[in-house]
């Protein structure tokens, strides 16, 4: 016994001064990077774009290298900074051109639409676009169809088959294990709860969904027909037949100009740049070229814009940086108020939504900068339910063609699990209590008694609560667009709606990117060219970052390995669970591929 206790212990103390020796590690590794030599950027440079891995709205860590080898590239590309290096791009005379290398992408369409807009103004200033990719998905060729050159691997991939939206349900499987689940909706549309309830689309979801895919799809068809010179119909006939089979195919269709491998596209981009065969091409990567930006960056102006990024679920109390959290997305929005060099504020949603109260809570907070400071809403991929309660706040709302926003919809979800516990698991309860409902909240007031069902007074309390919760967002929509609360009763019942049909409903001012939302907050406030730009949140300590990143691989390591499918219905339950009280949240799952 002593022996096991001995060799335990020592496990444990190894254990222990393996994690200090990598905190260290990654200590002395961050350090090394601070002290070395401040990039450069010589003449002749071309920007190398890597369209692979996850684009999100933005990243608020240290740079600090990951995964299982020291120097491995993250897979996550900061579009905020992707965008600044594009543009900046434009007119750096060193910067001769840009080379697209692709790969899998996720990211949705508006994040697409921001980085396309980039692309095309550094392609108008005569400079060229390469693109290579040996797998082109429709995301990825969406950018690199506006490109100069597109080039194929001989043995590579180019899809174009349309798009799609999946929905999973849950209705059998409750069904199995005698769980009922308890639906508490206002809105014909609202159809979040449905793979609760059913087993396939209601007409009324198809019905919407069918609207802004196709909206979307249509944008989509004629941006490539408009970049390639082909009419909208034939790339519909080439989805609809999955005529793309092969990259010969791709080339004699004229969707690519080329096919080749890697080594031929350098040999193009050294073309394009008077370069002998033997000398080497200049690159710079985005974080190279953002350093060097940073670096050389010097702006004295008072003067700011503060772009406040507001990206994941809203939930109540703290959040994290994945969501929106209402104490502490509150006490930002009420530094950046008190802020005095702070004269306007771009709110930059990425959201589906989420808890009613926090979306109240935060549009109180928006509403009280609005009356002292120009507040312009930016809406990125999704801005919708509880996202576009953040938007109604706001003097004035700018979204893209394919931004899903809307949704204006409350509900309530409960489930019945009393059948469960005792027929599946063998578990019962009883309870003393002073009135009929005592028990059908918890300590903290949150209803997730889920042991017995719910009788007719209480069902009645919980759809009251959520048909005064409809009625409260209507007004605050009603309020902020200049509407009556019937005209915005019309286009809500959660409907979900592209940028461009919002726009043609009046829930969205004009269409445009986050460059056009700041350049109408510096007119509102009156300063020319006379600001510079702070983003909010600020960026995340050294230490936080460590710890985010132990927990990112942590997760990776459990998930890994193919089971993403897996992952995302652990999400799932992990939002049921995060589902206290009444919310003003989007349709279930919006993926649009």
């Amino acid at each position: 016994m002593k022996k096991i206790f001995k060799q335990l212990l020592i496990a444990v103390l190894s254990t222990s001064l393996l994690i200090v020796f990598g905190l260290f590690l990654i200590i002395g590794v961050f350090m090394l990077r601070a002290q070395m030599t401040k990039p450069r950027i010589k003449d002749n440079t071309v920007l190398h774009i890597q369209l692979k891995g996850k684009l999100v709205e933005r990243t608020t860590d240290f740079s600090i290298p990951t995964g299982p080898y020291i120097g491995e590239e993250d897979d996550m590309i900061d579009l905020l900074d992707l965008k600044q290096t594009i543009a900046a791009a434009q007119n750096d005379k060193k910067i001769q051109g840009i080379y697209l290398e692709v790969g899998s992408l996720q990211a949705g369409w508006a994040s697409l639409e921001e980085v396309r807009a980039d692309l095309l103004n550094f392609k108008q200033t005569g400079k060229f676009i390469i693109a290579y990719g040996e797998y082109y998905t429709q995301k990825t060729y969406y950018l690199a169809a506006l490109a100069s050159n597109i080039m194929l691997h001989p043995a590579g991939i180019l899809l174009c088959h349309g798009l799609s939206k999946k929905v999973t349900f849950y209705k059998p499987l409750f069904k199995k294990l005698a769980i009922e689940p308890l639906v508490f909706r206002v809105g014909e549309y609202k159809s979040f709860v449905e793979p609760f309830l059913q087993d396939h689309m209601s007409k009324a979801s198809k019905y919407q969904d069918s609207l802004w895919l196709f909206s979307i799809y249509n944008h989509f068809v004629a941006t490539i027909a408009q970049d390639r010179k082909q009419a909208g119909e034939f790339i519909k006939q080439v989805a609809n037949d999955l005529l793309i089979r092969t990259p010969q195919d791709a080339l004699n269709f004229q969707l690519i100009d080329q096919i080749g491998y890697a080594d031929e596209a350098e040999a193009l981009i050294k073309e394009k740049l008077a370069l002998k065969e033997k000398e080497d091409i200049r690159y710079a990567s985005i974080a190279k070229y953002s350093e060097y930006l940073k670096n050389k960056a010097k702006n004295s102006s008072r003067n700011t814009i503060a772009i406040l990024i507001a990206k994941g679920d809203i939930v109540d109390g703290q959040g994290s940086q994945y969501s929106i959290g209402s104490k502490s997305f509150a006490k930002m929005i009420q530094e950046i108020r008190k802020d005095k060099t702070v004269k306007a504020v771009v709110l930059r949603i990425n959201s589906p939504g989420g808890s009613a109260m926090a979306s109240d809570i935060l549009w109180r907070a928006l509403m009280l900068i609005k009356a002292e400071k120009p507040l312009i809403a930016s809406m990125s991929d999704v801005a919708a339910s509880g996202g576009y309660y953040l938007a109604a706040a706001c003097d004035s709302i700018l979204a893209h063609p394919t931004t899903l926003t809307g949704s204006i919809g409350i509900f309530g979800l409960w489930f019945d699990a009393s059948k469960f516990f005792k027929n599946k698991v063998g578990i019962t309860t009883d309870v003393v209590k002073t009135s009929k409902s005592a028990e059908m909240f918890n300590a903290s007031g949150i209803p997730f008694n889920m042991a017995r069902p719910l009788n007719n007074y209480e069902k009645k309390f919980v759809q009251d609560l959520v048909d005064n919760g409809y009625d409260t967002f209507l007004e605050k929509v009603a309020l902020g667009r200049k509407l009556t609360k019937a005209a915005v009763a019309q286009v809500a019942s959660g409907r979900v709606w592209t940028g461009t049909l919002a726009k043609q409903h009046g829930l969205v001012d004009k269409l445009g990117g986050l460059e056009d939302a700041i350049d109408i907050a510096a007119a509102a406030a009156n300063l020319g060219k006379d600001y510079q730009m702070v983003y909010w949140p600020k960026s995340r300590t050294f230490f936080e970052t460590v710890i985010g990143q132990f927990e990112g691989t942590a997760k990776a390591t459990i998930w890994g390995n193919g089971l993403e499918e897996a992952y995302g219905l652990f999400k799932t339950q992990q939002q049921l669970i995060n589902m206290m009280g009444i919310q003003a949240r989007m349709p279930y799952t919006i993926d649009v591929d």
